[in-house]
C-alpha cells in the first residue's frame, strides 16, 4: 500500500527524490511529521539523492525546529552515502540561514532544474 504524505509533495526523477512542502506555514507538530515523511523517504523508499524545494514563498515556522530538522534530514542522508540539496529558498528564509550559521553548511541551487543538473539528472 502506498504511503500518502500529509506534509510533502514528492516526485521521483530517476534516482532523484524532489520534495516540495504542501504549505508553506508549518507549526512545530507539522514540522515533526515533515522530518518523519523525509526520513521515510530515505529508510523506507532508498532515497539518497534530495532536492528540497522551499519556496517559491517565505516559510512561516518556528525556524529553529525547522532548522533542526533539516540538520537531522541532512545527517541521515549523509550516513547513508546520499546528498541533500535545498533550492527555491526566499531571501528572508536564506536570512535565517545565514543568523543561524548553517548556509555554509547546506548546498543551495536557485531551483529544481539546476539541482537536477548538478546531480547529473
Amino acid at each position: 500500500m502506498q504511503r500518502t504524505f500529509e506534509h510533502i509533495l514528492f516526485e521521483q526523477k530517476q534516482d532523484v527524490f524532489c520534495v516540495r512542502l504542501r504549505r508553506n506555514r508549518l507549526d512545530e507538530q507539522d514540522i515533526l511529521a515533515m522530518a518523519e515523511e523525509l526520513l521515510h523517504l530515505i529508510n523506507e523508499r532508498g532515497c539518497r539523492k534530495l532536492i528540497f524545494c522551499l519556496g517559491p514563498g517565505v516559510l512561516d515556522c518556528l525556524y529553529s525546529v525547522f532548522m533542526a530538522t533539516l540538520v537531522m534530514v541532512r545527517r541521515t542522508l549523509i550516513d547513508h552515502g546520499g546528498v541533500l540539496k535545498l533550492c527555491e529558498v526566499a531571501p528572508a528564509t536564506l536570512e535565517v540561514f545565514q543568523a543561524c550559521r548553517l548556509k555554509e553548511f547546506f548546498e543551495f541551487e536557485p531551483d529544481q532544474a539546476t539541482a537536477l543538473a548538478v546531480l547529473g539528472n
